[in-house]
């Protein structure tokens, strides 16, 4: 929790939200890896094709999350860069101006 003091004006619970977001990102990696290694396994199963299906689906598995991780990391990336230009142009205006 940011205090008074920390020049952080949005509310508690509204900040970043970086914590649970980037979490997020290693579950998902992790569930492409091995949901699409299970299902190379039961395509091998199923056609007697042993390690062809496994190997395929972890490899689908590890490209695709990580394309995905490092797509949601670059937005990420871009919309903090964003917000920290945004407060750079807007020091010095709305309430810390005179009223009166």
């Amino acid at each position: 929790m940011t205090s008074p003091d920390s020049g952080d004006s949005r509310p508690p619970g509204q900040g970043g939200g970086g914590t649970f977001r980037y979490a997020s990102l290693g579950i998902e990696l992790a569930a492409a890896i091995i949901g699409l290694t299970l299902a190379g396994v039961w395509l091998d199963a199923r056609f007697g094709t042993q390690p062809a299906w496994t190997i395929v689906g972890a490899f689908a598995g590890i490209v695709g999350g990580m394309y995905n991780l490092i797509r949601q990391a670059l937005a990420a990336f871009r919309a903090e860069e964003r917000r920290a230009k945004g407060e750079q142009t807007g020091q010095g205006h709305g309430d810390d101006q005179d009223r009166g």
